[in-house]
């Protein structure tokens, strides 16, 4: 005998049952209170839902390459799709190629401008730590010591030496700088590459080899690094100029915290993260101090010391923003870059919720995306890659490159010639002979009354103190037309009948 079902209405919550009951028995009603919550079960489950895409923003690719594997804990899993991941956004042998001939092609543009100066690969491009999104860092070394004034105008007539050669249809100058920069996206066919280029910044190419140092002796310093760079990127914090978080302030608070280890946790993981697999550890435990346990108003990051050090020592506290980020810069020590990240409170924001995402996340064999529910890649980011392999399988990239007119190079006047200010108040040439006005009568009407207008060196001046026919007062001559001339023993002074009779004399 089979067991009758249960009854949906005994299903439902205890204030569904006392709704249902005091409108009546009546199954209408039952029908009515069971669908109203369903229809709210599918709200809330919607919203959920949408809640999660929101989170992830995006695909993850890296998953496929992942088997079903029991894991003992959920940082382990974790470990393994960090791996993952950064084996998806390593760079494709077409990105590389993309990125080699586009930065060379670019580099003749610039030596035509300098013939005499050096460009330079630094930055992301140059630690090999750079995303698919990731710009291109050149800095022009020139043998000759430049004013901000004269970098800002190479910027810009180099920005239209680009333009002209059709590289890109626009860039940007950051005037107001402390480092003048001159920012641009290359065209679609040539690969939309984004080019950061600076004159003679030195801290850039001194940096290389000390980085380059660290990633050896800290090997998961590459791997976190490229995991905050992802997260930051996705919403928009990862470039100084927008007030983020750029790769140089991520490797130092990387650095700094694994030189720290707030966590204390063993130093295989720091040594040997791969046999550990302490990745998903690791990434947590960042996100976890500098999102909520670095003291931001007291302390800024000494990464070369691996310390937290109190900003008052150095003078970096700031009344205005007292949690602002005061990083140490590696080559300067006496120079904040973390200063320029105006947007901490989003930064801070960021860790937050990634690291909230991470261990809310169930941890089941089915629901294996864990770090997808942090940070994702995008659309856009997709089908970019798709069109680099498909420009550089094709040749059309090497072909549209080859078509590009070099301009001629740049040649500066040896003494140039010093140019007159603009504007409305030029002075007059100081060599220019002076534009003789010819006495009037009328200059001196009564005595005293008019001052002889002084001799003006632009034959514009036409307005002339004179006589009308009802007596004395400011007439307008026209254009060009000379008074009429007398001596200066001939202007009269005195009354006005004496000023009659000269001119009745004159007629």
């Amino acid at each position: 005998m089979t067991e009758p079902s249960p009854d949906p209405i005994q299903a439902l919550p205890d204030s569904t049952v006392d709704c249902a009951s005091n409108s009546g028995p009546s199954s209408t009603t039952s029908d009515t209170s069971t669908k109203k919550f369903t229809r709210a079960k599918r709200r809330t489950l919607k919203k959920k839902r949408q809640r999660e895409a929101s989170a992830t923003e995006g695909h993850t690719p890296w998953l496929e390459t992942l088997g079903m594997t029991e894991y003992e804990s959920k940082e382990q899993r974790l470990h393994d799709e960090i791996v993952a991941f950064l084996e998806y956004m390593r760079p494709t042998i077409q990105e590389r190629r993309a990125r080699e001939l586009v930065t060379a092609r670019v580099t003749d543009i610039v030596k035509r401008r300098f013939p005499t100066g050096t460009v330079t690969l630094f930055g992301s491009a140059a630690h090999d730590l750079v995303l698919p999104d990731g710009d291109i860092d050149l800095v022009v070394q020139t043998p000759q010591v430049y004013e901000d004034a004269f970098k800002t105008r190479s910027l810009f007539q180099l920005s239209s030496m680009l333009r002209t050669a059709l590289v890109t249809r626009g860039g940007q100058v950051a005037v107001g700088a402390k480092v003048p920069v001159l920012s641009f996206p290359t065209v679609f066919p040539l690969g939309s590459f984004d080019f950061d280029i600076s004159i003679n910044a030195e801290d850039g190419t001194k940096a290389i080899p000390v980085v380059k140092g660290y990633l050896e002796s800290f090997p998961p310093l590459r791997p976190l690094v490229l995991v905050v760079k992802a997260l930051l990127s996705q919403q928009g914090l990862n470039s100084p100029a927008n007030g983020g978080l750029g790769s140089y302030a991520i490797i130092c608070l990387v650095l700094c915290f694994l030189k720290l280890n707030p966590k204390h946790h063993p130093v295989e993981y720091i040594q040997n993260h791969m046999e550990s697999e302490s990745l998903g550890t690791l990434v947590m435990d960042f996100l976890d101090y500098f999102g909520n346990e670095f003291p931001y108003s007291t302390s800024y990051v000494a990464a070369a010391q691996g310390k937290i050090l109190p900003k008052e020592s150095l003078g970096w506290t700031n009344k205005d923003c007292p949690e602002a980020l005061s990083i140490e810069c590696l080559i300067n020590p006496g120079r904040d870059i973390g200063k320029a990240t105006s947007r901490i409170a989003q930064v801070r924001s960021a860790f937050q919720e990634a690291l909230t995402a991470l261990k809310e996340y169930p941890f089941s064999m089915s629901q294996g995306n864990i770090l997808g529910s942090a940070l994702g890649v995008s659309c856009k980011t997709l089908d970019r890659r798709k069109h680099l392999k498909h420009i550089v399988d094709s040749g059309s990239l090497e072909s549209d490159l080859a078509a590009i007119v070099l301009p001629p190079e740049w040649s500066t006047p040896q003494n140039p010639k010093p140019q007159p200010p603009r504007g409305r108040r030029r002075p007059p040439p100081q060599n220019a002979a002076p534009y003789h006005i010819p006495y009037h009568p009328s200059y001196s009407a009564y005595a005293g009354a008019y001052a002889p207008i002084p001799v003006s060196q632009y034959p514009h001046n036409t307005f002339r103190p004179s006589y009308s026919s009802y007596g004395p007062g400011p007439t307008y001559l026209n254009y060009g037309s000379p008074s009429p001339a007398l001596h200066p023993a001939q202007i009269p002074h005195g009354s006005s009948e004496d000023v009659h009779r000269a001119k009745r004399q004159r007629i």
